[in-house]
């Protein structure tokens, strides 16, 4: 598979811009701009999260002489994937308390390697992109659940003059007009996501649509988080024709002539025509089983990905993990060799152990950096009832903007997944299952947040008044997530370009960082950038692993 960025998508709802290339016939697994039997390493990786142990994997893959010692501060990996099976009258159900599903396309390539080489292709589970999960789509505003329209679903086109009547479009007739709109001031490099909006389109469009979207993807504040970063098309189109609309027809009209850079919602990466290419090749296995797909998982929840990536590294006698240690500085060794010492010492304060300190050729380094962003907390709320069909939707679940009246929402809830629909297969006995996602941006000046006992009632609150659920829940789970969703605010890219030329200044290439906080916050962005890390690990790239963002440079895998 050649993975490049083409897609060219604006559309309301928020949806990835991504152009999905066809999977290839089987062969052997190549790469390009790559030197060949590199010299052993000891390489380390910070952090044991789907981002270090997918850097893990992609470098003792790259560089099978290196030796490589991952870093992980908590007793167990995966970092916020976990998956757990619950016991129910009759069977078992399994419990998503972080991600639950992934999305196929050209970003998911380097995970659908992973799926090959792990041998989990027999374990997937997807849904299908006719499935009511995949075309039914809700959003509560102001107090009742509105399907939204989608021209390949007749049901939700006979409710769209519901979506209508609500209110929810209100400011659409905005899209037709947007090219008369004045053209952003020279001077204003960033601005919120909610100030692009309403600039370009809408306010009402901004509260109503495009924060119930970014609620689902950030849970986070569409005035607070930076449009540059996250609609960076949009942004540049308007920067090339001082209208989205005009800028996308000067992209259309010249790009016979001369390729422009591509611009896409995976928000780190500017294309130019010169190229970095790297091959991806898929069996037909994988091909076949993720082609009709609109996301997909696994029978025993997202952490068998997890579970899979650790067995196969713990059986690699050059690999070696340290759990419950922290690491708390990596700095230039004091030899001058240009390597890097990483000091380290047991997360557990009561432990006597001492602080080690360990001299490393390279390091990848996952945890975030405080100054870059902020991050939210989300509380994950599981429930089961053994009665099925307990609520008379059907599709993926809804979301809440932050327009919905406060008497709709005093719980401050962000959404609800309908899991019954939006996964199947995980579960050995009928009913019905809900998540309720409470949080993220409405508890950023909250002083205490609610515990498991309380969360339970909120989530419980939501699902009563929305859904209309009364019953006992047969079984239920509360995890709350604390800084788990960074925040790409205002200014983001400015910060992450100036921590970028600081790493590469001071470290030469030694340091490289990958992670949510650097390459999007979805779990195939993070393995994305692994798998683009450990090919620059293995030639030896100067760069940080930002290289997208600082020099504009294209990474594409080819087949």
């Amino acid at each position: 598979m050649w993975l490049g960025k083409h897609g060219l998508l604006l559309e309301l709802p928020l949806k990835l811009a991504t152009s999905r290339a066809a999977l290839c016939v089987p062969c052997a697994r190549r790469h390009y701009a790559s030197t060949s039997n590199p010299p052993e390493q000891h390489i380390a990786v910070v952090g044991g999260g789907i981002s270090g142990l997918a850097s893990a994997y992609f470098i003792s893959s790259e560089m099978p002489n290196a030796k490589i010692t991952i870093y992980e501060q908590e007793d167990k990996l995966g970092g916020w994937i976990q998956s757990r099976h619950v016991q129910v009258p009759g069977g078992e159900v399994l419990f998503e308390h972080g991600p639950r599903t992934l999305r196929p396309g050209w970003k998911a390539t380097p995970t659908a390697l992973l799926i090959q080489e792990l041998g989990l292709v027999e374990d997937l589970l997807t849904t299908s992109k006719n499935s009511p999960a995949a075309r039914r789509r809700y959003i509560l505003y102001p107090d009742r659940i509105n399907c939204l329209p989608n021209m390949k679903d007749l049901p939700s086109l006979f409710g769209a003059w519901r979506c209508v009547s609500s209110g929810l479009f209100n400011g659409g007739l905005s899209l037709i007009t947007e090219h008369l709109q004045p053209f952003r001031p020279r001077k204003l490099n960033d601005e919120s996501v909610g100030d692009f909006i309403s600039r370009r389109l809408d306010k009402r469009l901004a509260s109503n649509i495009v924060s119930a979207a970014i609620h689902g993807i950030y849970a986070g504040d569409i005035w607070q988080l930076s449009a540059k970063t996250l609609f960076p098309l949009a942004w540049h189109l308007e920067g090339m024709g001082k209208s989205i609309m005009s800028g996308m027809l000067e992209m259309a009209s010249t790009s016979s002539g001369r390729q422009h850079p591509m611009w896409t919602l995976n928000r780190f990466e500017s294309y130019k025509a010169e190229s970095t290419e790297i091959f991806i090749n898929l069996d037909d296995k994988v091909e076949q089983a993720l082609e009709n797909a609109s996301t997909f998982t696994f029978k025993n929840g997202l952490q068998q990905l997890i579970d899979a990536l650790k067995q196969k590294l713990a059986a690699n006698p050059q690999v070696q993990f340290r759990l419950n240690s922290s690491v708390n500085n990596y700095r230039k060794a004091e030899d001058k060799s240009g390597r890097i010492q990483v000091e380290a010492s047991p997360a557990d304060a009561t432990s006597d152990n001492v602080e080690t300190k360990d001299i490393f050729d390279q390091i990848v380094w996952t945890p975030p950096q405080a100054l870059l962003t902020p991050s939210v907390t989300v509380q994950v709320v599981n429930f089961y009832f053994s009665k099925p069909n307990l609520h008379p939707y059907r599709g993926f679940g809804f979301l809440i903007p932050e327009s919905v009246p406060f008497e709709q929402n005093p719980e401050r809830a962000l959404g609800v997944i309908f899991d019954s629909d939006a996964v199947q297969g995980q579960d050995n006995v009928d009913g019905t299952k809900v998540t309720v996602m409470l949080g993220g941006r409405w508890w950023d000046d909250w002083e205490g947040l609610p515990d498991a006992e309380e969360g339970l009632e909120l989530a419980r609150s939501v699902i009563r008044r929305h859904l209309g659920i009364i019953e006992e829940p047969t079984a239920t789970n509360v995890t709350t997530n604390y800084s788990c969703i960074p925040q790409y605010t205002v200014g983001y890219e400015n910060r992450l370009r100036k921590f970028g030329y600081g790493l590469m200044n001071e470290f030469k290439g030694k340091v490289k960082v990958v992670g949510s906080q650097y390459n999007g916050v979805g779990v195939t962005d993070c393995i994305l950038a692994a798998y683009f890390v450990a090919n620059d690990v293995r030639r030896g790239d100067p760069g940080c692993g930002l290289d997208r963002i600082l020099v504009g440079r294209a990474q594409k895998v080819k087949a």
